[in-house]
């Protein structure tokens, strides 16, 4: 097939993307973990110091209580955006159908 034709730049300029876009989320994420390991590590420090702390102080310095919250929001998005993408796949398809019934319903074959 003559117009078959594998558009290799395209594919390769859309993986740099993704990989680009990757490695900011990465980064992101990992400056997020590093602020929060410390700030628990400051935590831990404190309380060796003061034997008095109360159990809900530890529960709200907690490190993986911000990267749990992010990770629910990000399946959240998710969630939300293949049900928009989904939905409005449907629209689509249905309008299209629905005009191309009444364009040949009015056609008479004979």
């Amino acid at each position: 097939m003559e117009g078959s034709k594998v558009h290799w730049f395209s594919i390769l300029n859309s993986l740099t993307v993704i990989t680009f876009l990757l490695g900011v989320v990465l980064v992101i994420l990992l400056c997020a973990i590093r602020r929060d390991l410390t700030r628990y590590e400051e935590l831990d420090k404190e309380d060796q110091l003061n034997e008095e702390l109360s159990r809900w102080k530890l529960v709200v310095g907690n490190s993986l209580s911000g990267l749990i919250s992010a990770i629910l929001y990000m399946g959240y998005s998710l969630l939300m955006a293949i049900a928009v993408i989904l939905a409005t796949g449907a629209i689509g398809f249905l309008s299209s159908l629905i005009f191309v019934h009444r364009l040949f319903s009015s056609l008479k074959i004979d």
